[in-house]
């Protein structure tokens, strides 16, 4: 390592045979990983940086969130309590407090609000002690009038973490990201979500004055002393509020509870007028799912098990989608708000998305509703898809969905798409496989399919063709050269004749997203799990057009063996200048 005025660098010795690599800082704030690529003598990038609009340092200001699953128009926005300036509607907009903190005279009425699933603020003003508990820490912040936010300094045991940081400065930095931190926001009491709302993780907000200035002068005694009271009190309110029923559903932004409530069977009997043909919104092989309408005029999708197909195999599968559903909490996942387990009635409570499932969209057989999806919303839902896949691949316990195809792919008021259908999904234990198959024909990877081997590249397979139908809109299925002709398409650089018909094409620079999503695709279906990217890397890729992608091989075509067709079919393009398999940078 090398540090002086003149320059800072470090360099290594490696094993004989490893690959020379070396990294690259600009002076805009990219970075750059790149090997030696011996066969071509070519410094190939492996990694730059940042990799997505959020990476970027402050992008959004102060007291602002970036969200890269967003559109591209808007990335930021206020955290709760704060809004924009009247002179500033930029994507980079000054955020503003509505309301301003009560904290004066030593007494304040300000609570907290969970911000979830977050990078946490820069810490350039921030006071650290890892020796408190959260519940400390949340005391600290509300005796501090300076203290903005709060959040536990160790996650790593789980749970809400211990230790305590707090922040007195603006809040810079912010983004949301996979398997996040909770941040715990100061705002005024009027800007609090209501006491009716279901309860966040952690401590829940108070609404009582707390006096800061006992806490300040009071003994070490005093201090314990109103601690214990202030959560007794705490305790007590949380515990009435779990006993409430509500299905109503929480702000996207806010956690769902560890575990969703269970509700009586009659309350969705009157939310769904018992039941009634005419609220049924959709019907699958194991069950119907109903419009339903709260009592406060909101809707919800209520799925309810056909009672003549109810076996013990279908309560389990139906006790395995409430696991599962109650600990998922990402923008591109459906959101269970609760459950009903009454007799032989087995009932499930989902938000409520207005336009339905995309296969309506991409397979239908109006123009005119097929139309109603551009290439760049396709794009944006196939992305948002992605988002989704790869947050239940991340997570501690990894999950396997089992069952990605269109009609599990549903849409919401804004055509963002959200994942559903969890009565399969499997948490992924390494070499264990399953022995009840689950198969949707077209969806279904190979090795799971002939060997029953569950991996999370069989969902990776699944997203691939779900990609090249939202584009192409054919099914898989129907239609026996749907992937050599998309690869067909790809390898002689027709993309645009893969577009569906009805779609409008797009402006020619989308067409090099277009060009890049179908090679993802492609990544995606081939034969060999091991030739598959993760779901990770898809995410990150189909958001950035900087990194580039290795060439896919033919679809069908194991990676370990390769037909003198294929060399035949290879040497002829070579030959005719044809050939895409030079473009080939590793997305793994």
């Amino acid at each position: 390592m090398v540090i002086s005025a003149r320059e800072v660098t470090f360099g290594y010795n490696v094993r004989p045979g490893a690959a020379f690599t070396y990294s690259v800082l600009t002076d805009n704030g990219q970075v750059k990983r790149l090997v030696w690529d011996a066969s071509s003598r070519e410094w190939q990038t492996t990694y730059q940086g940042p990799r997505d609009v959020c990476d970027e340092y402050g992008k959004c200001g102060a007291f602002n969130v970036c969200n890269v699953s967003a559109a591209s128009t808007s990335f930021c926005g206020c955290l709760r309590g704060f809004g924009l300036q009247a002179a500033s509607r930029a994507v980079s907009g000054v955020c503003r407090r509505k309301v301003p903190l009560d904290c004066a005279n030593g007494t304040t009425t300000d609570g907290f609000v969970l911000v979830p699933g977050v990078k946490l603020p820069d810490t350039h003003n921030t006071t650290v002690d890892t020796s408190v508990t959260v519940e400390k820490c949340r005391a600290r912040c509300l005796a501090n009038c300076s203290c903005l936010a709060y959040a536990a300094a160790d996650i790593s045991a789980g749970g809400e973490g211990t230790g305590c940081i707090i922040w007195t400065d603006d809040l810079l930095d912010i983004r949301y990201v996979d398997r996040g931190q909770d941040l715990y926001l100061r705002l005024a009491v009027s800007e609090l979500p209501p006491p009716l709302s279901p309860p966040s993780p952690g401590p829940p907000s108070p609404f009582r004055p707390f006096p800061t200035a006992s806490i300040v002068g009071a003994s070490v005694g005093s201090l314990v002393g109103i601690i214990l009271i202030a959560l007794l009190v705490l305790l007590v309110i949380k515990r009435r509020r779990r006993r409430r029923p509500l299905i109503s559903a929480p702000p996207i932004i806010q956690r769902t509870s560890p575990t969703v409530p269970s509700v009586q069977l009659s309350s969705l009997r009157n939310a769904t007028g018992d039941f009634s043909e005419s609220n049924i919104i959709g019907r699958g092989g194991f069950g119907i799912v109903y419009e339903g309408h709260l009592p406060d005029g909101r809707k919800v999708a209520v799925k309810r098990l056909t009672r003549s197909s109810l076996t013990a195999e279908d309560d389990e599968a139906f006790m395995r989608e409430v696991k599962v559903m109650s600990t998922l909490r990402h923008g591109n996942i459906i959101q269970l708000l609760s459950y009903c387990k009454d007799g032989n009635e087995r009932v499930l409570v989902y938000e409520y998305l207005k336009n339905k499932s995309l296969n309506l969209y991409i397979f239908g057989g109006d123009p005119r509703l097929r139309a109603l999806l551009s290439w760049e919303q396709r794009l944006e839902i196939i992305r948002g898809v992605a988002r989704g896949v790869a947050y239940l691949h991340g997570l501690s316990e990894e999950v396997i969905h089992r069952d990605l195809k269109p009609s599990n792919i549903l849409l919401d008021d804004n055509w963002r798409p959200k994942i559903a259908d969890f009565g399969t999904a499997k948490l992924f234990v390494v070499e264990q496989t399953n022995p009840t198959l689950v198969q949707s024909e077209g969806y279904t990877a190979p090795e799971y399919s002939n060997e029953r081997h569950l991996t999370l590249k069989c969902d990776v397979y699944s997203f691939g063709i779900i990609l090249l139908e939202t584009i192409c809109g054919q099914r898989n299925r129907t239609t026996p050269t749907f992937l050599s002709d998309a690869w067909e398409s790809w390898n002689q650089s027709r993309i645009s004749d893969l577009l569906d018909p009805a779609v409008a094409q797009p402006a020619p620079e989308l067409l090099f997203d277009l060009e890049r999503c179908v090679q993802i695709g492609l990544l995606c279906v081939q034969q060999s799990p091991d030739d598959r990217p993760t779901m990770s890397a898809v995410a990150t890729t189909l958001n950035s057009n900087s990194l580039q992608i290795r060439a896919p091989k033919r679809p069908g075509l194991d990676s370990r063996t390769e037909s003198p067709l294929h060399e035949a079919d290879r040497s002829k393009q070579e030959a005719s200048g044809t050939s895409r398999s030079s473009n080939s940078i590793y997305l793994t």
